[in-house]
């Protein structure tokens, strides 16, 4: 059971990272995918080894490789809750379907938090699928929670 919580944390801080992007890019209106990762300072492309979830924020001690402008502390903090999260429902609700779908919300919520904090919106592109998500994994496949 310990690999699967290590791989679970490990699935945790790589989505955490594209969290990231979601957040930064989402509110720009600017595509997920293109162009790829890049320093907000000098522009220079981050380099596969450069966008290691938490390691290499600490091992460029928070700054640009190339630039050395600051990263700010918000990119590893958003890996690290959504790992810890999925760590958390993994040790709450056990392993199966049910657990894609609570990782997939928390995900969800965890991208509205930090574009509301920033922006003070909560945008539409993810609150609406995640209602529908919601609505259609609590009537299939998520399991009753008793409140004991």
């Amino acid at each position: 059971m310990t690999m699967v919580y290590l791989v679970t944390g490990v699935l945790g801080a790589l989505i955490g990272s594209f969290l990231n992007v979601c957040i930064h890019r989402i509110p720009q209106g600017e595509s997920l995918v293109l162009p790829r990762s890049h320093c907000p300072h000098c522009q220079a492309v981050i380099r596969f080894y450069d966008n290691i979830p938490i390691l290499s924020f600490l091992i460029l001690r928070g700054r640009c490789r190339q630039c050395g402008a600051g990263i700010s502390w918000r990119y590893p903090l958003v890996e690290a809750i959504n790992t810890a999260g999925y760590i958390f429902l993994l040790w709450r609700f056990g392993l199966g379907w049910h657990l894609l779908v609570y990782a997939l919300l928390f995900s969800a919520l965890v991208v509205v938090t930090f574009i509301d904090l920033s922006h003070q919106i909560v945008p539409d592109r993810i609150t609406l699928p995640g209602m529908i998500v919601g609505i259609v994994a609590a009537a299939t496949v998520l399991p009753a929670l008793s409140l004991k």
